[in-house]
């Protein structure tokens, strides 16, 4: 099984140095997920410390659409880092 793990995208960054936002630049990310199993976001995938929730998430989503296409319903596994805690901040706090 081929796996692929990135991490530190910080996609939705204020200060727009989530490279990754032009999609010249993610091309090869997504072309190296067409080829594997699945796929493993390690960490700090979205940059929520730094601005509204909201605006990361719309800055992300065409990524996301990206990616969801070319790992066509392959593996995408997601670990919360410290600036995308707020994913899983609730589901944490309800296993206390």
């Amino acid at each position: 099984m081929r796996t692929l793990v990135v991490s530190d995208l910080h996609l939705g960054s204020v200060a727009g140095s989530d490279v990754l936002r032009d999609p010249a630049l993610r091309a090869p990310l997504l072309e190296a997920a067409g080829d594997v199993d699945r796929m493993v976001l390690l960490g700090d995938v979205l940059e929520l410390r730094h601005g509204p929730p909201r605006e990361a998430l719309a800055a992300a989503r065409p990524f996301f659409e990206d990616l969801g296409r070319a790992l066509g319903g392959r593996e995408l596994i997601i670990v919360a880092g410290n600036h995308d805690y707020a994913l899983v901040e609730s589901w944490l706090a309800l296993r206390g």
